[in-house]
């Protein structure tokens, strides 16, 4: 016969798996709603503009020029960027360097032209607005 005196019961251990549940839950929700986008082929400083209208619908289609005038989309540069562009048919965003030459602009905005695209926006930043 035992008579020692009784053990104190252990006390219960909070569960933790409804913490962990709920977190997995936030992770998935964050997952899902964030959008995840392809950082730019090159980076641009849009040159900046006085806007007397409203700025454009975004578009599907984005080019780049870059520091060297030539475009790049889709990534790949120079004839086969012209050529993904061209196969899209559809309005085309140019992201432009403000420091770019005039010159370079012209070319790739004629190059664009010869490629069978009519509809071409330049990315520009806002500077003043006009009255």
């Amino acid at each position: 016969m035992d008579l020692s005196p009784p053990r104190p019961p252990r006390p219960m251990r909070e569960s933790v798996v409804p913490m962990i549940n709920v977190v997995f839950l936030l992770l998935i929700f964050f997952l899902m709603t964030a959008q995840i986008a392809p950082p730019d082929p090159v980076d641009t400083t849009p040159p900046v503009v006085t806007l007397d209208t409203d700025p454009l619908d975004p578009v599907t289609q984005a080019a780049w020029l870059g520091p060297q005038g030539m475009v790049l989309a889709d990534g790949t540069g120079g004839d086969a960027a012209l050529a993904a562009l061209a196969e899209a048919r559809a309005p085309v965003t140019l992201h432009a360097d403000a420091a770019l030459p005039a010159a370079d602009l012209a070319r790739a905005l004629r190059d664009l032209g010869a490629a069978g695209m009519s509809d071409v926006t330049l990315v520009v930043r806002p500077g003043a607005t006009t009255p």
